[in-house]
């Protein structure tokens, strides 16, 4: 129906537009100085009824683009009016030829085709109109003083020669600033309605075709000025349509248009903000005045349980009356009244969730986003209980604990072993270094030690001399972490009081130093020794013949020995058998006793026995596989307690010539110590392999366990020296001293590394 009302209104116009081209025309015949004076009246006419238009609709009309060609116009349609009765044959300005109608065509058309130009920026922005219009007739002002006044505008046309360079360079820049405007205004048509857009475009392509047409004129009444005017006409007229009738006809539908585009504007913007909320990771909602739900997000859905269509509309202490009286209550009525943002968090007990909730009020109502921080809260809750746990150890432990401040070296908490060993009260010491204590002896020392916690974190065991509030001095294993507490960075210092163990050790140095001093001695004797081959080869004789004596008697210990041992067990296990119950406690515990005292002796002697034959028994060289049979040992011994979790690592295709029987031997205790002194770690790990060391091939066992002190490894290959305790480890003693003679044997040597609690690694070679 739009497009036969549009069909209707155009038919008529395109007749009469018709109609007064085709009359000014005619008059062009009568004269052409008559139809110039039409058409130029016809387009000033035009041009005032354009301005007014634009002028009265600039409250309403958003749209720049009108008022901006509108008050144009108005300075185009002055200037062609002066260019109308300044035109040759006129005569109202003596003195001046026909340049002067010619120098104010240009001017005009410049500021016209400018105009069209610029105005397409300006679609969409409300102008300041009174400051616009000073704008233009300044100007324009500017532009007739350069041509009346000043005499400073160039020539543009010279009698029987006809145009000037200017003249038609300025032609061709005005046709180019017009399809310029074009191609903008077409670029936003979508900013007008399509019938004045085209309008306008139509208006536009017929300036340049007449700017165009003015290029080749050489009289002024000559056929191409004769045909650009009418092309003038004919855009005057297109503007008409486009502008002025339909701004008279219907002036509101650029309004309505402007008002359609603005609450599609207001949809879209609604419906990206409720993208936005429902993309966001916090649940919002928001309420009216009167505590109604305006809108929930699907988050919010989630966490209260609720859809939106059960809510909206409804008011929130209704639907959640469990919430009224309590803080959620509280702070939103505050943040209404105040116009405040209400920031809290707080337990809703029906849906078991702690929640975190900013509610900003508007004057709409009041918009919250809240986030479900239960997770957070128990976390929190943890790490409480787990800091109480943390001072009561703290509070408990044997050893001295520190805390003090990484900045100032200040004492922030103490324990009780600190209190103990140093002498020092917690509260003497809070609050101040150790520094003004004078604990540490050696304060070089512990800068050294700051500068390494601050590049590595954290150290452990060093061996630092301490000074007690009585000036006693303490050793200890020092040990410092970086930790934080209340967002500060702290030192936790962890000293391991060592004093006795130290005093210990420096005994067991001046044992060792007199033990060194006798093997001084005896090396002198081996020397005396050494320079009579002869002597020690009858010693060797008188040694076998020891030794046949020795198997003798050890026959005897075996036999002779044993059996009264025997006996003694025997009768005792008789006696508890047959009178336990009739003996006294006392009496009963004596018997018992030596009861396991024969049992221990049967095994030493066994052990001794065994020791002994090692150094007489015949030697079989053979090559041996000790992978093999180290793993057939292994074996054996997971069998003996399946319960262990022990690592093995055994190298594969280890070989060695020797006595197998003896190097079974080998492989048999030190793997078998390997398994007992690894006993107490839970993830142990027995290693068996093979190493050069200076050129040699060394078999190595290696384990995880006890380990034990290297200022005392020489004592670990003699008979009945053993560095662990029997409660902790059992054992004689005698099964390092059986490795180191039958290695010996081999022409080997043999040796062990270690550190206590670092486990323990043993080494030997074969000849």
């Amino acid at each position: 129906m739009t497009e036969n009302r549009n069909s209707s209104e155009t038919v008529p116009l395109l007749v009469i537009g018709t109609g007064i081209i085709v009359a000014l025309y005619l008059t062009s015949f009568y004269s052409f100085v008559l139809f110039h004076v039409l058409v130029e009246f016809f387009s000033v006419v035009v041009s005032g009824a354009i301005f007014v238009i634009a002028w009265n609709s600039r409250r309403f009309a958003a749209n720049g683009y009108l008022l901006v060609i509108g008050i144009a116009h108005l300075c185009v349609g002055s200037i062609d009016l002066l260019h109308t009765i300044a035109y040759k044959g006129m005569g109202l300005f003596p003195g001046f030829d026909a340049n002067l109608p010619t120098q104010l065509w240009i001017a005009g058309r410049y500021l016209q085709s400018a105009s069209f130009l610029l105005a397409p920026f300006f679609i969409g922005r409300r102008l300041l109109s009174r400051t616009l219009l000073t704008a233009y007739l300044a100007v324009t002002s500017l532009l007739l003083a350069a041509i009346f006044v000043w005499q400073i505008f160039p020539v543009c046309f010279v009698e029987e020669v006809g145009l000037t360079p200017f003249k038609r360079v300025s032609e061709y820049i005005i046709s180019a600033t017009f399809v310029a405007a074009l191609v903008l205004l077409r670029v936003k048509r979508r900013a007008f309605d399509r019938r004045v857009a085209n309008y306008l475009s139509g208006a536009i392509a017929l300036m340049v075709g007449a700017e165009l047409a003015f290029t080749f004129y050489i009289d002024v009444y000559g056929l191409s000025n004769l045909v650009g005017h009418l092309f003038k006409a004919a855009a005057v007229l297109l503007i008409y349509r486009g502008l002025v009738e339909t701004a008279l006809t219907r002036p509101y539908d650029i309004l309505f248009r402007e008002l359609t585009e603005r609450e599609e504007a207001v949809r879209e913007s609604h419906q990206r903000i409720s993208t936005i909320l429902e993309s966001i990771t916090d649940a919002f909602f928001s309420l009216d005045h009167s505590w109604r739900f305006t809108y929930l997000n699907g988050e919010a859905e989630r966490l209260l349980g609720r859809t939106r269509d059960d809510l909206l509309g409804k008011s929130i202490w209704e639907e959640f009356a469990a919430a009224v009286g309590t803080r959620f209550d509280v702070e939103y009525r505050r943040a209404v009244a105040s116009g405040t943002t209400a920031t809290f968090e707080e337990y809703y007990p029906p849906l078991a969730c702690w929640f975190e909730v900013h509610a900003y009020p508007s004057r709409d109502g009041l918009s919250v986003f809240f986030q479900d921080i239960t997770t957070r809260k128990r976390a929190e809750a943890e790490l409480r209980a787990s800091e109480e746990r943390f001072a009561k150890a703290f509070n408990t432990a044997p050893t001295i604990m520190i805390i003090a401040s990484l900045v100032d070296g200040r004492y922030l908490e103490v324990n009780g072993a600190f209190e103990k060993t140093l002498g020092w009260r917690k509260e003497e010491v809070l609050g101040r270094t150790s520094y003004d204590l004078g604990i540490w002896i050696d304060t070089a020392e512990r800068e050294n030690i700051l500068r390494e916690v601050a590049e590595q974190g954290s150290v452990h065991d060093r061996e630092i001399q301490f000074r007690s509030r009585n000036g006693e001095t303490i050793i200890g294993l020092y040990s410092g972490v970086i930790i934080e507490l209340n967002g500060k960075q702290c030192l936790l210092s962890i000293v391991r009081n060592i004093t006795a163990r130290k005093r210990a050790e420096q005994q067991i140095v001046i044992l060792n130093k007199e033990l060194e001093d006798r093997a001084e001695v005896l090396e002198e004797t081996n020397c005396e020794l050494e320079t009579s081959v002869e002597q020690l080869e009858a010693v060797n004789r008188e040694l076998e013949d020891a030794n046949e004596e020795l198997e003798a008697f050890n026959y005897s210990v075996s036999h002779d020995l044993r059996r009264p041992l025997t006996n003694i067990n025997g009768f005792s296990q008789l006696i508890l058998e047959l009178y336990g119950r009739q003996l006294e406690a006392q009496c009963r515990d004596f018997v018992r006793c030596i009861y396991d005292e024969t049992r221990n002796m049967d095994r030493l002697i066994g052990t001794l026995l065994n020791f002994s034959r090692i150094s007489r028994c015949a030697m079989k060289p053979e090559t041996v596989d000790l992978s093999t049979m180290a793993r057939q040992i292994t074996e054996t011994l997971k069998i003996g307690e399946p319960e262990r979790k022990v690592s093995f690592h055994l190298t594969e295709g280890i070989t060695a010539r020797g006595d197998a029987g003896l190097l079974h031997i080998v492989l048999d205790n030190l793997v078998g110590n390997a398994w007992k002194y690894s006993s107490k770690q839970e993830d142990a790990r027995i290693e068996f392999g093979v190493t050069d060391r200076s050129g040699t091939v060394a078999y190595f066992v290696r384990d995880n366990g006890a380990g034990f002190d290297m200022e005392f490894a020489q004592q670990l290959f003699t008979p009945f020296q053993r560095l662990h305790h029997s409660e902790d480890f059992e054992g004689h003693g005698i099964g390092l001293a059986t490795v180191a003679r039958i290695i010996q044997r081999h022409g080997g040597k043999v040796w062990a590394e270690g550190e206590v609690g670092q486990g323990a690694t043993f080494y030997f070679t074969l000849c």
